[in-house]
């Protein structure tokens, strides 16, 4: 891969059956300030509460839609926008938290990003598994 395309991916894995309507509202942004995030009406979305931001931005988010049961890691992973090196340390992770299937994977890539620590250990019932080579 091009180094000039590497970037850093955040990573979130995990198992979640509420809806679907329920799973997106929790990355679901407010426009209705027009980006003004000190307005009083405006609402933080629950990832954004989850990591102590105002706002993400959509370009860098990758929100992969869930599988209807339970599959193993080097199944889901395949979705993931990984370099496919980062694969086994990311099995690893989830194997220290405990995760070894899964239906759900997202990541959020935007370069100044961090996640707080410490961080919470449900994000919409996926655990935060850190930071990997995209």
């Amino acid at each position: 891969m091009n180094d000039e395309l590497a970037f850093k991916c955040h990573l979130w894995i995990g198992t979640s059956f509420i809806s679907e309507e329920e799973y997106l509202s929790y990355f679901e942004l407010d426009y209705s300030t027009q980006g003004d995030f000190d307005h009083p009406n405006y609402k933080r979305c629950q990832f954004c509460l989850d990591v102590a931001i105002d706002w993400y931005d959509e370009d860098y988010i990758s929100i992969i839609p869930r599988l209807g049961k339970e599959v193993d890691l080097d199944m889901l992973l395949s979705e993931a926008p990984v370099r496919s090196g980062e694969k086994e340390k990311i099995k690893e992770q989830c194997s220290r938290l405990g995760i070894d299937k899964a239906n759900a994977i997202f990541c959020y890539s935007e370069p100044e990003f961090t996640v707080p620590q410490p961080h919470k250990t449900n994000f919409n019932g996926l655990k935060y598994i850190g930071v990997f080579e995209g």
